[in-house]
C-alpha cells in the first residue's frame, strides 16, 4: 500500500519443548533502542515437540482466509482465529490461499493499515493473535500464486529455512515454461515435510495461475508441472515418503482430491491411476489428507485405495454451497449467500455463516488422531477418532 517496512528475522538455537517470550527493538545501542513492542506484552511460544516424542499434542488446520469486507473487517474470521489462539494447539497448517483477492503485501498488510482488501491478514484482530505464540506452516494457493513482486510475499512472509533445509523440499521463485501452451513464468515452488512428536508433516504445492492456462485448465498444468511422476516435487515426495516410515503422516495441499461444490470441483488429475498424488500418499501410508480451495467444510470416507480426506476452506473468506452430494460425503456444510445452509451426508444445514467459518484441531495421543472442527463461535461439531495403529476409526 505504498507503504514501506522491514522485516527482522533472527536464527535462534532453542531447547525442544520449551517455552521462551521475546521482545523486538530497534537501534544500535541499549541507550537508543526502541521497544517496537510498546505497551505490548511480550510474545511468548513453546518450541516443537521433538520428532519421536510420545507426548500428546495438537495442531491446526484451517484455509482459504484473509478477507476483509470495504471497510477492512471480517468477525467471524477474527472470532475463529481468536478460538484458534485459545486451543492449545502447538503449531498450525493452512491448505492454501492466504491474504484475498492477490496474496499481495497489501493484502497482507500491517496493524495500522484499514481498507477494502488491506491488512487481511496481519491486521490486529487476525493472525496477531494466534501469531504471538503458534508457528505457522501454510500451503501455497492459487490466489498469489503469480504475484509479480521481486520478493514473492508468501515466501517472505513465511520464512521456512530450516523445515525447507532438514526435508530438501523447495522454497524458491523458479521458471516454469511452456506446457500445454502456457507463457513461461516464474512462480514460487513450495513444498517441504518436518517432524513433530510420532508424525511427519508434508506441506505440498497443487496450484497453478488461472491467468496462464494456455491449452489446458489449471488441475492439468498443476499436474503436468508439478505431479506427474517424472517432477520435481513428485520425486522429492516418493523418496522423502519412503526414506520416513513415520507412525503417522498428514499431507496439506490446496486443490481438492474430491469435494461436493460445482464451482471449485474436485481434482480428477490428483486421483486417477496408480501413480497420481493419492495414490502415492496412500501407497507409502499417509493418513490423511487436507485441503482447501472450496470455501466449505467436508469429511470424505476413503475411496477404494485412497485415503482420508478433509475439506477445509472456512478460515474467512466468502463461503462455498455443497452439493451435489455423494455417498463418500460422510460430513459437509456449505453456505449459499442466496439461499442459505446447505448439508451433505449426516450434517444438518447450518443457519448461519457463523457456523461454516471453521478450523480444524487435531488431537494427536500415540498414534491415535481425534479430528474436531470448531466453527466461529466455538461450537465443535463432527469429532472422529482414527486409531491408525489398528486401521479403525470410530466416533470420538
Amino acid at each position: 500500500n505504498n507503504v514501506s517496512g522491514y522485516q527482522w528475522n533472527a536464527q535462534l538455537t532453542l531447547a525442544p519443548d520449551t517455552e521462551y517470550c521475546y521482545r523486538v527493538y530497534l537501534g544500535t545501542s541499549p541507550e537508543t533502542e526502541i521497544d517496537l513492542l510498546g505497551s505490548n506484552q511480550s510474545p511468548h511460544f513453546r518450541t516443537q515437540v521433538p520428532a519421536g516424542s510420545t507426548q500428546p499434542f495438537s495442531f491446526a488446520v484451517f484455509g482459504d482466509w484473509g478477507a476483509v469486507d470495504s471497510a477492512g473487517q471480517n468477525p467471524q474470521q477474527a472470532n475463529l482465529l481468536a478460538r484458534l489462539a485459545a486451543s492449545g494447539a502447538r503449531l498450525a497448517l493452512t491448505t492454501g490461499d492466504t491474504a484475498y483477492p492477490n496474496g499481495s503485501q497489501t493484502n497482507y498488510g500491517d496493524l495500522v493499515q484499514t481498507g477494502s482488501n488491506i491488512s487481511t491478514v496481519f491486521g490486529p484482530t487476525f493472525w496477531a493473535v494466534p501469531g504471538a505464540s503458534l508457528p505457522l506452516f501454510p500451503a501455497m494457493g492459487n490466489h498469489g500464486f503469480s504475484s509479480s513482486s521481486a520478493l514473492h510475499p508468501h515466501l517472505l512472509n513465511w520464512p521456512q529455512d530450516r523445515a525447507v533445509a532438514t526435508s530438501g523440499g523447495r522454497y524458491i521463485k523458479e521458471t516454469y515454461c511452456c506446457l500445454n501452451n502456457t507463457t513461461s513464468a516464474v512462480y514460487p515452488s513450495v513444498w517441504y515435510a518436518f517432524d513433530a512428536g510420532l508424525a511427519r508433516f508434508y506441506v505440498l504445492e497443487t496450484a497453478w495461475a488461472s491467468s496462464n492456462v494456455g491449452t489446458a485448465d489449471v488441475y492439468k498444468n498443476d499436474y503436468d508441472y508439478h505431479w506427474a511422476p517424472t517432477t520435481a516435487q513428485y520425486q522429492w515426495l516418493q523418496a522423502d515418503l519412503a526414506a520416513h516410515p513415520s507412525a503417522l503422516k498428514f499431507a496439506f495441499f490446496h486443490y481438492p482430491l474430491y469435494v461436493d461444490n460445482p464451482n471449485e470441483a474436485s481434482d480428477p488429475y490428483l486421483t486417477t491411476g496408480s501413480a497420481s498424488l493419492e495414490s502415492l500418499l496412500k501407497q507409502y501410508g499417509v493418513d490423511i489428507a487436507f485441503v482447501g480451495h472450496a470455501h466449505l467444510y467436508q469429511r470424505n470416507l476413503p475411496r477404494p485405495n485412497g485415503i482420508i480426506n478433509y475439506v477445509t476452506g472456512g478460515g474467512g473468506a466468502n463461503l462455498s454451497p455443497i452439493g451435489p452430494c455423494t455417498s463418500y460425503d460422510a460430513f459437509g456444510i456449505g453456505w449459499s449467500y442466496s439461499s442459505g445452509g446447505k448439508a451433505c451426508g449426516s450434517a444438518t444445514k447450518p443457519t448461519a455463516t457463523d457456523n461454516v467459518f471453521h478450523f480444524l484441531l487435531v488431537a494427536l495421543n500415540g498414534t491415535s488422531a481425534t479430528v474436531t472442527p470448531i466453527d466461529s463461535t466455538g461450537q465443535s461439531f463432527d469429532a472422529i477418532t482414527y486409531n491408525f495403529s489398528a486401521g479403525a476409526e470410530s466416533n470420538a
